[in-house]
C-alpha cells in the first residue's frame, strides 16, 4: 500500500530542485532590474485646487441667473463645483490647448490626432476628493516639465471656465438688452396712457381733487342754506307777489341749479357722459365722474407702475451682465501649486522585480513537482510517456 505523503515530502521536493528554482528566481529577477535599468524614466507632478467660494460669487452670474424665472437660457443651475472641473479638464478644448503651448505633436510623434490626444489623456490624472478638493497631476519625462504641464492644465480650467462664463454672460447680455429695449417702449406707451388720461379729464390728483371740491360744495352749501333762510324771513314778512321775494326765489332757484350743474355735471343729449357748463373750471370733475375716472384712473397708474418696475429690474439686471462680462476674476483656486517631484513614478523598479521574483518562484516550484511526478512515473505510464516523446521528436 502507498503511503501517504506529508508536507516534508514537498519540502524535499524543492530541496531536490533548489538548483533549478534558485537559478530561474535569479535570473529572472536580474532580467527585470535591467529591464528596469532601460525603461525611460516619467515623473508625476501634482496640483490641489477647489472652486471658490460661494460668498466671493455672491454677486456674481450665478446669483444673477437665480433671480430670474425658469433657468433663463438654461444657466441658473448655482455656482461652479468641483465635479464641474473634471470634464472640462478632460475635454478635447484644454488638451489642443496643452498640446499647442507645449508642442507635444513633434515630442510625441503620434501617427494620427487621436493617438496624441490618447497619450495626454492617460498622462493626465484627475482625482477628486470627498471634500470637493480637485488633484491635477501629469506624467512627463523630466520633473519639470511635468510641473509645469500641470500647472498649465489648471491654467487652461481657469481660461476654460472663464470663457463659459464670458460666453454665458454675453448671452445673457444680448437677451436683457432686447427685453429692455420692450420694456421701455411699454413703459413710455403706458406713462402717455395715463398722460393723455389726466389732460383729457384734468384728473391731475383724483384724491386731492375730490377733497378739494368737498370742501367747496360744502361753502356752496352754506351759501345755498343762507339764500334759503332769507328767502323764508322775507315770504314772512312781505306779500307773495313782493317783488323782492320774487328776487329771492330766482336767486334761489338759480343758485340750486348752479350748484347742480356745477358739482354734479349733467348729462350729455341722448345718454353718456357728463358734460360742463362754461362756467365750471376744468380743474373741478363732476361727483358724478369721480367713481368711474378714479377706478380708470387706478388702472392706468397701476400699468406705469407696474412697466417701471419691470424696467427697472431688467436695468439692474443689465448693467450687473454687463459687469459680469467683463470681470475676469478666477475661478479655479489653487491650494497646491505642482512643483517638480524628487522621485520617479515610473519605472517602479522595486515592485518589478519583487512582481517578477514572486512569479517565477511560483512558476520554478511548479516545475519542480511537474519534473518530479514525471520522473517518477513507471511501468505503464513510463511507456505512454516515451511513446509521446517520441511522437514529438518525429514531428520535428
Amino acid at each position: 500500500m502507498e503511503r501517504e505523503k506529508n508536507i516534508l515530502d514537498h519540502f524535499a521536493v524543492i530541496v531536490r530542485w533548489r538548483r533549478m528554482v534558485f537559478t530561474s528566481v535569479f535570473t529572472v529577477c536580474l532580467i527585470t532590474a535591467g529591464i528596469s535599468l532601460i525603461l525611460p524614466k516619467a515623473y508625476r507632478a501634482q496640483a490641489v485646487v477647489y472652486p471658490p467660494r460661494e460668498s466671493q460669487e455672491m454677486f456674481g452670474l450665478s446669483t444673477l441667473l437665480g433671480n430670474l424665472p425658469m433657468g433663463l437660457l438654461g444657466m441658473g443651475e448655482g455656482t461652479v463645483s468641483a465635479t464641474d472641473f473634471v470634464p472640462v479638464l478632460k475635454s478635447e478644448r484644454v488638451a489642443g490647448a496643452i498640446i499647442r503651448r507645449f508642442n507635444l505633436k513633434e515630442r510625441y510623434e503620434p501617427e494620427t490626432r487621436e493617438e496624441l490626444y490618447d497619450m495626454v489623456a492617460k498622462r493626465l490624472g484627475v482625482e477628486l476628493t470627498r471634500e470637493q478638493f480637485l488633484r491635477v497631476s501629469y506624467e512627463a519625462e523630466t520633473p519639470e516639465f511635468a510641473a509645469e504641464i500641470t500647472n498649465a492644465f489648471v491654467e487652461e480650467l481657469d481660461r476654460a471656465l472663464q470663457e463659459r462664463r464670458k460666453e454665458q454672460s454675453e448671452s445673457l447680455r444680448v437677451y436683457l438688452e432686447k427685453r429692455l429695449a420692450v420694456a421701455e417702449q411699454d413703459m413710455l406707451e403706458a406713462e402717455q396712457a395715463y398722460n393723455r388720461f389726466q389732460q383729457e379729464h384734468m384728473a391731475i390728483d383724483l384724491e386731492t381733487q375730490a377733497k378739494a371740491q368737498i370742501e367747496s360744495a360744502s361753502n356752496l352749501f352754506t351759501i345755498v342754506g343762507e339764500m334759503f333762510i332769507e328767502r323764508e324771513i322775507a315770504a314772512k314778512l312781505m306779500a307773495p307777489d313782493h317783488a323782492k321775494l320774487k328776487q329771492l326765489d330766482l336767486k334761489l332757484e338759480g343758485a340750486r341749479e348752479a350748484l347742480d350743474r356745477i358739482l354734479m355735471g349733467q348729462p350729455r343729449p341722448g345718454g353718456g357722459d357728463m358734460v360742463r357748463d362754461g362756467e365750471l373750471p376744468e380743474v373741478f370733475i363732476p361727483f358724478r365722474e369721480v367713481p368711474k375716472l378714479g377706478l380708470e384712473a387706478l388702472s392706468l397708474l397701476r400699468d406705469v407702475e407696474i412697466q417701471n418696475a419691470i424696467y427697472k429690474f431688467l436695468f439692474q439686471e443689465y448693467e450687473q451682465a454687463r459687469f459680469e462680462e467683463g470681470k475676469s476674476t478666477p475661478l479655479v483656486t489653487v491650494l497646491d501649486k505642482a512643483v517638480p517631484p524628487d522621485t520617479r513614478s515610473r519605472p517602479r523598479r522595486t515592485v518589478m522585480v519583487a512582481i517578477a521574483g514572486g512569479l517565477s518562484l511560483a512558476i520554478s516550484v511548479l516545475l519542480a513537482f511537474l519534473f518530479e511526478a514525471l520522473g517518477g512515473l513507471e511501468g505503464e505510464n513510463r511507456e505512454k510517456l516515451d511513446a509521446i516523446l517520441r511522437d514529438l521528436r518525429l514531428k520535428r
